[in-house]
């Protein structure tokens, strides 16, 4: 993010008894992230969007899966298609 030091994504997180569980919201992915994943990228909060994910509705919830600005980020390293065909021996 070259827009904020630090950022946030959106997930959930339940205890049940003694075993805690987390989901990552994803989204679908923008031009820089679709190259490297393009089923999806997890869904970034903006500095402004952290009290409405944490307090807001459902549709607040659903309003705030969408992709990062591509204008906000940069891609380090090599970009690759993570899934790459290859024949069984």
């Amino acid at each position: 993010m070259t827009d904020q030091p630090l950022f946030a994504i959106a997930g959930f997180w339940r205890s049940v008894g003694d075993k805690r569980y987390f989901a990552i919201m994803t989204c679908n992915a923008n031009e820089l992230v679709a190259p490297i994943y393009p089923k999806a990228m997890i869904t970034i909060l903006r500095p402004d969007d952290h009290e409405r994910w944490l307090t807001g509705s459902y549709d607040d919830v659903l309003a705030l899966q969408r992709p990062y600005s591509t204008d906000r980020m940069t891609v380090r390293g090599p970009v690759f298609p993570t899934r790459v065909s290859t024949p069984l021996a």
